[in-house]
């Protein structure tokens, strides 16, 4: 499956929690994410000049549970073949992965909120060294097209005031590294 997003800086989450609740939204508790970032690669190229085809390994624990992701770039960050499983050791799959030459080269800390709207799943982040943000994404075939889709994304974001220049087009693990980089 073919995972297509928007990312939108919020200035008031709680507001926007409000606006989703007006128009029938029911969101999930509280979730808390700690992901490790891993890498095969130097991670100046990955995280300064992503580009189509750059692989991802996360391990995300949420609520007591661990599950292991691969995300492969597409037409641009937000936009990846995503593949994703329920792991029960991740020590084991730390370990494996680094026989594997792959690292863990950045953490990104963060509560979410989920709700499903329409046939979209829209996620209030509250991440530790970033701020606020909205993600709104579809999952679609993996033949689907990303400026279609996005267009999509972006009329329906628009009903609660958000606009193109409030995205932000890259993941928080990128945004982390050059955050914690910069020169």
């Amino acid at each position: 499956m073919r995972e297509i997003e928007v990312k939108l800086k919020v200035n008031n989450l709680n507001f926007l929690e409000k606006e989703l609740s007006k128009a029938g939204c029911e969101f999930s508790e509280p979730i808390f994410q700690h992901d490790a970032i891993y890498s095969s690669r130097n991670i100046n190229d990955e995280f300064d000049k992503s580009k189509e085809g750059d692989v991802i390994i996360r391990i995300r624990k949420q609520n007591g549970k661990a599950e292991l992701n691969l995300k492969k770039q597409k037409s641009f960050e937000m936009d990846n073949l995503e593949y994703e499983t329920e792991i029960e050791n991740p020590d084991s799959v730390h370990q494996m992965l680094l026989i594997l030459g792959w690292k863990p080269v950045i953490e990104v800390k963060k509560i979410r909120k989920k709700v499903k709207f329409k046939e979209y799943e829209i996620c209030l982040d509250r991440v530790e060294k970033l701020g606020d943000f909205v993600e709104i994404e579809k999952m679609t075939e993996d033949s689907a097209d990303p400026k279609e889709v996005r267009k999509e994304l972006f009329d329906v974001m628009k009903q609660f005031g958000f606009s193109e220049k409030d995205e932000e087009t890259r993941g928080y693990d990128t945004q982390i590294y050059q955050l914690e980089n910069k020169k």
